[in-house]
């Protein structure tokens, strides 16, 4: 069995958001927390913001377009009308912002885009119930309803970054969590063979999730990727929608039947491949998992092993070489900062 452990923790680096782009995401996120948290109307509201989302659990992946902050209002509860809430953080945001501040459904995204990428920051206001957070309703004709439960949907996602944090701790690469890596190579094999169909990437996180307390075992990230890949296929077939750990209700809005059905056969796939890498000598084993977790922007994710071709061949080991070049090493993930 050939589990690549240099190459996967190199794929590892080449896939995760760090560098340039991750001090752009804090300095965005901590500017917009501070603002928010001037505004008197909102500091008699009990204004709280946390970073919530995927960028929150460390399980975004390259180039983490978008960063949600979540406009806690500690004072308020589900009898305010959500329209008094959101228009008050929209006019606080585009104070400062003018029309880089643009309202979404239920949230006002803030542009800092520097690169030409599209980098955001989403923010979106909460109430708290009694167990839970509630966000207003993408819907908005039903912001008046006077159903009040009808204005507000339930969410938790403190709860969801506290639950993948627990989830994190066994079982282990050597001294490293698995599930958060597992996550981000799972999100990149979504991106690159979906891009934009759906399940998205948080549904493929929660199918992850639900994986690894199923029972999770092996000692690398190959083996453990290829566990997964046959659970989520699996969970996918099934038809059954994921059931959010944090609320332990199911998933909404949910992907529609044939949304499942055709993840579940690329997924099926992309395992059956998997499988066949683990059992492969080096070489075409790289070439596998290559095609498998693909590119990003940066390039090809995943690095062949030094003596092996793009198609998986042995090359011929050389000699002698003449060099007049430097000899410092140029590790495949030096230098991943765009």
């Amino acid at each position: 069995m050939e589990t690549l452990p240099s190459q996967f923790d190199d794929a590892l680096a080449h896939i995760e958001i760090n560098g340039r782009k991750r001090e752009r995401a804090v300095a965005a996120h901590t500017e917009i927390r501070e603002w928010l948290e001037t505004d008197a109307t909102l500091v008699s509201w009990g204004i709280d913001t946390v970073l919530i989302g995927s960028y929150a659990r460390n399980t975004g992946i390259y180039p983490g377009k978008d960063v949600d902050v979540f406009a806690k209002l500690t004072a308020l509860d589900v009898r305010v009308n959500p329209q008094e809430v959101f228009d008050t953080v929209a006019a606080m945001l585009r104070r400062k912002y003018d029309d880089r501040a643009e309202q979404q459904n239920r949230s006002v995204r803030v542009s800092f885009d520097t690169d030409g990428d599209g980098f955001s920051v989403d923010v979106v206001p909460a109430v708290p119930t009694a167990q839970h957070w509630a966000i207003p309703q993408r819907d908005r004709t039903l912001w008046m309803s006077a159903d009040l439960g009808a204005r507000w949907v339930e969410t938790d996602p403190e709860r969801l970054g506290n639950l993948t944090a627990a989830r994190n701790v066994s079982p282990q690469v050597g001294t490293r969590g698995a599930y958060v890596p597992v996550v981000k190579l799972v999100r990149q094999v979504r991106r690159h063979h979906m891009a934009d169909a759906k399940p998205g990437g948080l549904y493929f996180e929660l199918l992850t999730y639900w994986a690894f307390e199923d029972g999770m075992t092996g000692a690398s990230f190959a083996e453990l990727l290829v566990a997964s890949l046959n659970s989520l296929a699996a969970q996918l077939a099934s038809g059954a929608i994921v059931i959010d750990p944090a609320l332990g209700t199911p998933v909404s809005p949910a992907p529609d039947s044939q949304e499942l059905a055709s993840a579940a056969t690329l997924f099926g796939q992309l395992a059956s491949r998997a499988e066949k890498a683990l059992k492969a000598s080096r070489c075409p084993a790289a070439v596998l998992w290559r095609e498998i977790i693909g590119d990003n922007e940066r390039g090809e994710c995943f690095p062949l092993p030094p003596g092996c071709d793009a198609e998986g061949r042995e090359l011929a080991p050389v000699t002698a070489v003449m060099s007049t070049g430097s000899r410092q090493p140029s590790g495949f993930a030096t230098g991943l900062d765009t």
